[in-house]
């Protein structure tokens, strides 16, 4: 790059002397090399928006080859139990392939440059010995020896014009790439600050959803006319059939989604006239699929929090019950947990998730059913750990099993998009039809086997 930097710099420099010795010794064949040189300049315009388009290509087929080996690797378990190893080889080689003849393509183009230069140069050079040796011969033009001059000064000329067609093509190659990065750092974020966007520091009251309506294509709405108000400390669960729009109603309070129509309030104020940072900070998430990145234990329980030390970090994994098992570990905190966490346990990785929400010490809590996928065991420390984390906390939950929120101050009921009961657990069992359905879809197999044993 600072190669082709300097050649940017010095070659029009000799190019602009050269013309002016050559303006010099003879304008009339001066003015003919530039009659000529159009043509040339032309091709290699022609030959710089190939190399462009081929490298566009090049680029976009490269993020398909990377896209497919790093899914493949994420999935590994998937492709072993489906016996799919060959499928994901044939798929990858022809990515590859693809990219190879691409690549071969843009690189010929890029190398033809060199030689094309010199072949119009060197065609330039014949018409001129042919003109003006004709011209010379006959006493009309000029001496031999400032033709001599001349066609030595106009070869030299040719040299730096050389390396400013390979500079030329090496920028056509960079502007591609550049191209597709500026177009992903340009895009404007859906979720912005306001101009008159405040801070807000804490939660002291209560959120309030007023006559919310929420649509991801503007054609359908997902969230109709949502009322809804959590009070600081309440446990608040969501539960209906799937695709109710459980996750939808609760990710809008967050502000990972703009409401299409109605509001959303923190302690009165309007989360879109928060700061966006500051407003996540109230908030501290564990998923149903904990994400981990791969880096040490400790990293990953301290991600996200500012000025955390070593000793906020073995007391968050203590609340999270996962301070054993770390220190069963041959490095402790130490120890790396490979992409996506892939080397611990379900339960192990979703304790490390709840530790890091423990460090964050969020006001408000999500929980998107952090239990469903472990064993009973797993279960039963990731539930404890939960149990901790939600102390004194304004809890939201996602449920999918109603065993896990019987307990709730408040259980909504949403069925396509609209709430149509809430209240408390026994209150819902009187008198919500849809609840008292799902009450007794999960729990009566339990009762089958309750009284099998009997």
């Amino acid at each position: 790059m600072i190669k082709g930097l300097g050649k940017l710099i010095v070659s029009p420099i000799q190019i602009f002397l050269f013309g002016v010795a050559l303006l010099i010794i003879s304008w009339k064949l001066t003015l003919l090399v530039l009659i000529i040189s159009p043509v040339m300049a032309l091709l290699i315009s022609e030959v710089g928006k190939s190399i462009k388009r081929k490298s566009h290509r090049t680029y976009k087929q490269t993020a398909v080859f990377i896209s497919i080996l790093q899914e493949t690797v994420s999935v590994l378990r998937i492709v072993k139990a489906f016996a799919t190893e060959k499928f994901e080889i044939n798929r990858f080689k022809d990515a590859t392939q693809k990219y190879y003849r691409l690549i071969v393509r843009q690189k010929s183009l890029e190398k033809l440059t060199s030689p094309l230069n010199e072949t119009l140069g060197v065609t330039t050079a014949i018409i001129l010995l042919f003109y003006g040796g004709s011209q010379v011969l006959l006493g009309k033009g000029l001496s031999p020896e400032d033709f001599l001059r001349f066609i030595v000064i106009l070869f030299s000329t040719f040299q730096p014009l050389k390396k400013l067609t390979e500079v030329f093509s090496n920028f056509q190659s960079g502007l591609a790439a550049a191209e597709r990065i500026f177009k992903i750092i340009d895009t404007k974020p859906k979720i912005y600050d306001a101009p008159d966007a405040g801070v807000i520091k804490s939660f002291n009251n209560a959120i309030v959803l007023d006559h919310v309506w929420f649509s991801y294509n503007k054609d359908n709405y997902v969230l109709k006319d949502i009322n809804l108000t959590v009070k600081k400390g309440e446990i608040v669960a969501f539960v209906g059939l799937s695709g109710a729009g459980k996750s939808t109603l609760v990710d809008l309070i967050p502000r990972f989604y703009d409401v299409s129509k109605g509001k959303i309030t923190i302690d009165s104020v309007d989360i879109r006239k928060i700061q966006n940072k500051s407003l996540k900070k109230l908030f501290g998430m564990v998923s149903q699929e904990p994400i981990l990145f791969n880096n040490t234990i400790q990293y990953n329980i301290s991600y996200g929090s500012d000025n955390v030390n070593e000793k906020d970090i073995k007391n968050a994994a203590k609340v999270a019950n996962a301070h054993d098992f770390i220190m069963r570990m041959e490095q402790g905190y130490d120890t790396l947990v490979g992409d996506r966490g892939v080397l611990l346990s379900g339960g192990q990785k979703q304790r490390i998730a709840i530790a890091r929400a423990v460090v964050m010490n969020p006001p408000i809590l999500i929980l998107d059913e952090a239990t469903s996928s472990l064993d009973t065991e797993s279960e039963r420390l990731v539930q404890e750990a939960i149990d901790n984390l939600m102390k004194n906390r304004t809890t939201l939950v996602i449920a999918h099993r109603l065993s896990t929120i019987m307990h709730a101050d408040k259980i909504v009921v949403l069925h396509d998009g609209e709430i149509i009961d809430s209240g408390p657990h026994n209150e819902l069992l009187e008198s919500c039809k849809l609840y008292k359905k799902l009450y007794k879809m999960q729990f009566s197999d339990a009762d089958i086997i309750s009284n099998d044993k009997q």
